[in-house]
């Protein structure tokens, strides 16, 4: 099936499709009637819960997918037209958050995409169908009370095996580790601007090294290669991040003595991009931390 995979660009007539032809991907695709049942006993409140946990866990941890939610599942009403499947979920100011309360437990935390807003149902004012995207995870894999599980061809949600298990954690945790040397980076751009500055107390000698001192962008720019799809497009950290090494080109271009500039203009140029860099230094680093978690830096 050839869909946007932007959900903001789905409507009532991608729902429409997908239920009349979802039989084709049955791993890629999950119909959810309810996102909040009402009625029933708690236990199978809890059981509606454990399988959106369980689905988006599992989605996560092998090639994506999506999650509908408002859309009845074929094979227990089998009897109904396309139609009569779409049925909606009750709009809501809280859905987003009801949504997350419910893969909270879900470790790590599961980046997820949401649209804007509930699809409209054609003659449905207070219905509309709620679309989450789960993108194949960075941080796989994810764990739910103490069990990983993956999501395969047939739709079906099973346990990760051991090798499964061992072999996504190597991968993810070699990158988290270039994601870490990427941080240590900026925060030793961030010293040697703040020691041109002034701003620490150096000798003499250091502070005429500092000066002299370029910044290295070369070794960054590949950090950011390896990392970059680790970095949701939605958050801008990845253009910030080549901002920052732009940034740190022209400032080891207007301290390069070669070149010529009019002293004024060197020197209004310098406090200007030197601004510039150290606020980028720290909203990356801010962007990286909530992404991440704080930089711990071990001490010999």
């Amino acid at each position: 099936m050839n869909f946007s995979a932007d959900v903001h660009q789905w409507d009532y007539n991608t729902i429409y499709m997908l239920v009349t032809q979802c039989d084709a991907e049955p791993g890629f695709y999950d119909f959810k009637e309810l996102l909040h049942p009402t009625r029933g006993t708690e236990q199978s409140k809890k059981d509606h819960n454990d399988s959106i946990r369980k689905t988006v866990c599992s989605m996560a941890n092998a090639d994506g997918g999506y999650l509908i939610f408002g859309v009845k599942d074929a094979k227990k009403h089998s009897n109904l037209t396309v139609e009569q499947r779409i049925v909606g979920v009750p709009k809501s100011s809280e859905y987003l958050k009801e949504f997350g309360n419910k893969i909270a437990s879900i470790q790590r935390n599961v980046p997820c995409i949401y649209p804007d807003k509930l699809i409209t149902i054609p003659g449905k004012d207070t219905d509309g169908i709620f679309v989450v995207r789960i993108p194949l995870s960075p941080l796989r894999p994810h764990m739910l009370e103490g069990t990983f599980y993956i999501r395969i061809s047939t739709g079906s949600t099973e346990k990760m095996n051991w090798h499964e298990v061992r072999d996504q954690m190597l991968y993810t945790e070699g990158r988290l580790q270039k994601v870490r040397l990427l941080r240590l980076k900026i925060a030793q751009i961030k010293m040697l601007r703040e020691m041109q500055l002034g701003g620490v107390s150096l000798h003499d000698w250091e502070r005429e090294l500092a000066q002299r001192l370029q910044y290295e962008t070369s070794e960054f720019e590949a950090f950011i290669a390896d990392i970059c799809d680790l970095i949701p497009s939605q958050t801008h950290l990845l253009e910030n991040l080549l901002d920052l090494s732009r940034t740190a080109i022209i400032l080891n271009t207007l301290r390069n003595g070669n070149i010529q500039f009019t002293a004024n203009n060197r020197e209004n140029a310098l406090a200007q991009e030197s601004n510039l860099l150290g606020s980028l230094c720290e909203k990356c680093e801010r962007q990286l931390e909530e992404m991440f978690g704080a930089l711990t830096i071990e001490k010999s």
